[in-house]
């Protein structure tokens, strides 16, 4: 019996193209089922099975394959395929496959009546190609990538009259988020093909529809089973929650085993005098577990530590013959009540300590004197009756700053019982107080930190009951970006670790700024039950940055295992981390209505931050005006102008009237307005997991909202969705249109007027918009994190500084890191670990920038010199398609260059004259046989009665060069006969040419050496990089972007440590050439049989001539004199690679072999982060 999964109704179509898509289990086998939705549908059904045939005919011998599929009566059955759609990152390939499918059956365009009834009467330019049983949904959402190749799962609209192949690359670019530049449909063709989409859509598959902006209200108001499909999704849902149950299932059923055992325990514990708190309590479940756990080694070794950290003090205490260090405690007692609490935490702290405590004007001074006294360690007690201002620091940095400067070190706590919310929270307060004074040894070794590891501050991390979003500057962002100015902070972080609550241990060396800035109560707003945006919660927030710069490090205490981070902890922000794009759409899906934000939530800019587009424009506004203007500080006074009038109803025009009054460019402030709308399109990309996050709630029939603070208006936000392949959502909602805005609530208040918060959720990434004032009005909501919050998170953040160095940098970076890498939300994986999810992702953020970089120069200097280019094989193999895409993107001429046949095997040897020259060429380095060294170097065989001895140098031992010599006269006559070979194919090769420049990666200028030699004329070398140059010996000239010229520096060198990647990015699909000889009077080359391009490396690739693609598409618009420093890409190139980033996968997809100086095949070691050889 058939289980249904998922029902799809497509009933508000012509009534003959009405439909039902269910999926069902079958035995355990899903099966895809199509139906008539009404008897007059059933002959579509037919003709959709009987052009299934006609294109899995067509289809055969292609990229394509099409999803197995059967009639069964009136029905279709296909198999249930699962995996990944084709993506813009596929585009290239995917214009490829297409017209490598059709075009063995293309035809010239006919417009014949099938053809009018459907797409209707057009007219084309003679010659447009077309051919039949084209599936015009050909799109990436209905092609997965399987074993069998990509296989198509829809093929209803496939028709078996004439249609051109180029309206099917038009529908990829339209609706299937294909990349514009590799569609190449002709202007004049995409007009036509719009009026065939007009007819297809209104006048065919929705009858009755008078125009494409009508379809929407008619699909809404013909959707009559919106209901039906809910219930038929359900169990859908539900079995979707079932599997990611069943993923945790390990953890779940260890849970449930301790359940009962653990909460017995844990109560009687936590009533004893020996509760220690939530360690203990950890050390009791691993102890139950009878596991030698992580966790459990974790807290063995701690205890160890902190044991050896007491014994240290002790030892310290009693050679310093003093009473150990000057320690002050600062108590804010609010709530009388928790005094007791206090005082026995208090009890721990094993040195004499200074006692300070503001209370309220009610408060018994005498009873909180005479009880604190019963500590033994006390010495100094100061109780004083302040007033409510400034929650708990106002009574740190005003009252008592000046008595608790007189310390070492100091502890700040307070008895609020509450935290983000209005109730009381016990767990936290204790949570803090156990990592910061629940024992004595707890205590030691918090000094030790103090006194051994540079420790400033010391803090508990992250709790249970405090919202991730905490940890960002939501309400404060004003106040903290004035303290960052204040106290010369730096950059300021949109996420952070801070000790939440305000409980921490602390050096006053590490916050002498804050105590000796003077602070009044003035300072600080009366209490009035605030929970965020005053002075006091951006102080608490900057405290870990005042002690960095300090020169103080930040330790933060974690109960889990015992561990303690150093600046930095993910444990804040593990709950968002866990989410992948699995398991937050069933969670999402169990609401009806789901609202996007737009910006860095459904699409990324590719630039680092989104000031820089109107930095872009004051560089593009000199070149073409020639106008000096600070653009980015006009564009900010004329919106605020136009905010002051119009409010939320600011839009670009009205932004652009202000702009219009200035003297300098308002004559042409119209024009300016268009390029920022240019420039917005440029730069904007999906991304994509979140869109097909999107598509697949879509899918499921939820009621999708976009909303967004936007001052863009309708149509530019609709046509930047439209290019990243967002469409079908239900409403959108612009702050310019409706005079509403996320960001101080009124959108908000708004929806919930429309939607009821029970069913509704909000997805975005703006901690502040997107989270707390949705959290505010009980509006259920989800953060899924941007690229600049990825990058804060990782181990590589001060990409962030580079990026604000300069606009060059901020394009540079930006689209290295929301290009792919963090252009999903889930880069993180749930143990938090940072990895490439794919190797095209590797090729885009790391090797594209360095490369395209490389490409840049060697175009910018060949605009100087106009050199003809020898782009040395088979690294050129790769560059010419670099700088064909980059000349392409750019819209300029492409340099004069040649794809040139080389190696070091064929031009060493056609160079040797002499024993000199056999003497060099056999000195580089080597290891491996002697039969391989002849063959490699020289092209010629062992001696049969030779013994095949294994070689290892780095300097050439004398006894063998003897032993080389014997085959001098084979070498030599090798030589001779290739070197007349070869040079026959230079000479073509340089023909016309006054000046000749090699390109190469590098590294010793080895090839133009030798060709030097050969030629005896000059020719110059431009190289990525270059240690050792060896044209110069002989009057060369080479450069490069990296050049070392001190040999010491040679192993510090970020590129040649992963180097062996170069190979692989700039591999070639053929072998390599070993050297010419001459047939029929003509040099014919000769190659090694290597010849094979794996698919991973294709990928590779792919990855980086697209972003060279994306790069010169946006650095087209800017001057010339807009330029990258090389260290940037140099440090992108190495950094990231150096944090582990690389997968298993990836590293056995990038093998290097390299015969010349060793036998063996090299693979990068994940573990240790270097290469080695197999």
């Amino acid at each position: 019996m058939d289980r249904l999964l998922y029902e799809k109704l497509s009933n508000q179509r012509n009534p003959r193209f009405n439909i039902i898509t269910d999926i069902v289990d079958r035995d355990g086998t899903k099966v895809v089922i199509k139906r008539p939705y009404s008897s007059e549908a059933t002959a579509h059904i037919h003709k959709t099975y009987d052009n299934y045939r006609g294109l899995q005919e067509t289809l055969q011998g292609s990229d394509f394959c099409v999803n197995e599929t059967k009639l069964v009566g009136d029905t279709i059955e296909c198999e249930f395929i699962q995996g990944d759609c084709l993506t813009s990152k596929d585009s290239a390939e995917y214009a490829e496959a297409i017209r490598k499918a059709y075009m063995p059956h293309a035809m010239q365009f006919e417009c014949t009546p099938e053809f009018v009834e459907v797409f209707g009467e057009v007219s084309l330019p003679q010659g447009v190609l077309a051919a039949k049983y084209i599936d015009i949904d050909l799109i990436f959402e209905n092609i997965i990538k399987t074993n069998k190749g990509w296989e198509i799962i829809d093929y209803e609209w496939t028709f078996d009259f004439p249609i051109p192949i180029n309206y099917l690359l038009y529908r990829a670019r339209i609706f299937g988020g294909m990349v514009a530049s590799f569609a190449k449909v002709p202007y004049e063709e995409e007009q036509v093909y719009q009026q065939m989409e007009e007819h297809f859509q209104s006048k065919y598959c929705y009858k009755g529809v008078k125009n494409l902006s009508e379809l929407q209200a008619h699909v809404a108001k013909n959707n009559k089973t919106a209901a039906d499909f809910t219930i038929a999704s359900r169990d859908y849902q539900i079995q979707k929650l079932e599997e990611l149950v069943a993923k945790k299932d390990v953890h779940i059923r260890n849970i449930e085993a301790l359940n009962a055992m653990q909460t017995a325990k844990y109560d009687e514990i936590v009533n004893s005098k020996a509760y220690k708190a939530i360690e203990d309590f950890r050390a009791f479940r691993s102890f139950l577990k009878g596991e030698d756990t992580p966790v459990r080694q974790a807290r063995r070794a701690r205890k160890e530590a902190i044991k050896e950290a007491k014994l240290a003090a002790k030892q310290r205490k009693l050679a310093a013959n003093d009473e150990g260090p000057k320690v002050a405690v600062h108590l804010h007692l609010f709530y009388m009540d928790l005094l007791d609490e206090f005082v026995e935490y208090f009890s721990h702290i094993p040195y004499k300590f200074d006692l300070y405590i503001s209370t309220t004007e009610t408060t018994d001074v005498a009873a909180v004197k005479a009880k604190v006294r019963e500590l033994k360690q006390v010495d100094v007690v100061d109780v004083r009756k302040l007033q409510n201002r400034g929650r708990d620091l106002a009574p740190l940095y005003v009252e008592f700053a000046s008595e608790i400067m007189k310390h070492d070190y100091f502890l700040h706590v307070h008895t609020k019982k509450s935290l983000y919310s209005g109730s009381e929270k016990m767990g936290w307060r204790q949570y803090c107080l156990n990592l910061l004074t629940g024992s004595e040894e707890q205590v030691n070794y918090i000094f030790d930190l103090f006194e051994n590891q540079n420790a400033g501050l010391i803090y508990p991390d992250y709790y249970v009951e405090i919202p991730d979003i905490a940890y960002s500057w939501l309400a404060n962002t004003a106040q903290g970006r004035e303290l960052f100015k204040q106290y010369d902070l730096g950059d300021m972080p949109t996420v952070f670790n801070y000790p939440a609550g305000s409980f921490f241990w602390a050096s006053t060396k590490a916050f002498s700024p804050l105590f000796e800035h003077g602070y009044t109560y003035e300072d600080f707003p009366e209490e009035a039950g605030q929970t965020d945006g005053t002075l006091a919660h951006a102080l608490e927030r900057i405290v870990p940055f005042i002690a960095k710069k300090q020169g103080f490090d930040s330790f933060i205490l974690n109960a889990d295992g015992g561990q303690t981070f150093k600046n930095k902890s993910l444990m804040p922000f593990m709950n968002t981390i866990h989410f992948d794009k699995e398991n937050i759409i069933p969670m999402l899906g169990t609401y009806e209505t789901i609202s996007f934000d737009i910006f860095d939530t459904l699409i990324a800019r590719t630039i680092f931050n989104p000031d820089d587009v109107f930095t872009m424009m004051g560089d593009i506004i000199k070149s073409k005006y020639n106008v000096s203007v600070d653009f980015l500080q006009l564009r900010k006074d004329a919106e605020a102008a136009a905010f002051a009038k119009y409010g939320a109803l600011t839009t670009i025009d009205k932004i652009y009237v202000e702009i219009s009054n200035d003297k300098l460019i308002g004559d042409f402030a119209q024009d300016i307005k268009k390029l920022e709308g240019d420039l917005e399109t440029a730069l904007c990309i999906p991304r994509q997991d979140m869109v097909d996050v999107y598509n697949q709630l879509k899918a499921m029939g939820k009621r999708i909202i976009l909303v967004s603070d936007m001052y863009l208006n309708r149509v530019q936000i609709v046509g930047l969705l439209r290019k990243c392949g967002i469409s079908g959502y239900d409403e959108l909602l612009i702050s310019c249109e409706v005079g509403l805005r996320k960001d101080d609530g009124s959108m908000w208040d708004m929806l919930m007027t429309k939607y009821n918060p029970n069913t509704f959720i909000h997805v975005g990434d703006n901690f502040r918009s997107d989270s707390q004032l949705p959290m505010e009005r009980y509006i259920p909501n989800h953060i899924i994190l941007n690229a600049n919050t990825l990058l804060e998170l990782s181990d590589f953040p001060y990409f962030k500084q580079e990026a604000g160095k300069s606009l060059a940098n901020s394009i540079m970076i930006g689209q290295a890191l929301s290009g792919a890498l963090f252009n999903t939300p889930f880069a993180f994986k749930e143990d938090s670990s940072l990895t490439f999810r794919n190797i095209y992702d590797f090729g885009y953020t790391v090797l594209g920038p360095l490369l395209t970089r490389f490409t840049e120069w060697i175009v910018d200097e060949n605009k100087k010199n106009h050199q003809r280019l020898l782009l040395l094989a088979r690294e050129g193999y790769m560059l010419e398609k670099l700088i064909k895409t980059y000349c392409a993107g750019m819209e300029i001429q492409e340099p004069d260059m040649v794809y040139f046949l080389t190696s070091r095997r064929a031009c060493t040897v056609a160079a040797l004259e002499n024993e000199e020259d056999i003497r060099e060429l056999a000195s580089q380095k080597y290891r491996g046989t002697f039969s391989n060294f002849l063959s490699e170097r020289f092209g010629v065989a062992l001696h049969p009665n030779d013994e095949d001895i294994h070689l290892d140098y780095d300097d050439l031992p004398e006894e063998f060069f003897e032993k080389l010599l014997e085959y001098k006269d084979e070498i030599l006559a090798r030589a001779k006969q290739e070197k007349n070979a070869y040079m026959v194919y230079i000479r073509e090769a340089l023909v016309g040419a006054s000046d000749v420049a090699v390109v190469d990666v590098g590294f010793s200028g080895t090839i133009q050496y030798f060709l030097m030699k050969l030629t005896g004329r000059d020719i110059e070398g431009h190289y990525l990089a270059l240690h050792s140059n060896k044209p110069v010996r002989i009057g060369g000239k080479a450069d490069a972007i990296f050049e070392i010229t001190d040999p010491t520096l040679i192993p510090k060198s970020k590129i040649l440590k992963y180097q062996l990647f170069l190979e692989n990015a700039l591999a070639a699909p053929y072998g390599q050439l070993t050297h010419f000889t001459m047939e029929d009077g003509k040099p014919m080359p000769h190659f090694k049989d290597d010849d094979y391009l794996s698919d991973d490396v294709k990928r590779l690739q792919r990855g980086i001539l697209d972003y060279t693609a994306h790069y010169a598409s946006v650095s087209k618009y800017l001057s010339d004199d807009v330029r990258v420093e090389p260290v940037v890409v140099e440090d992108i190139f190495h950094d990231i690679i150096a944090n582990h980033t690389l997968t298993e996968d990836i590293a056995t997809a990038l093998v290097v072999e390299d015969s010349y100086c060793r036998d063996g095949v090299q693979k990068f070691d994940i573990t240790t982060g270097t290469w080695k050889v197999d």
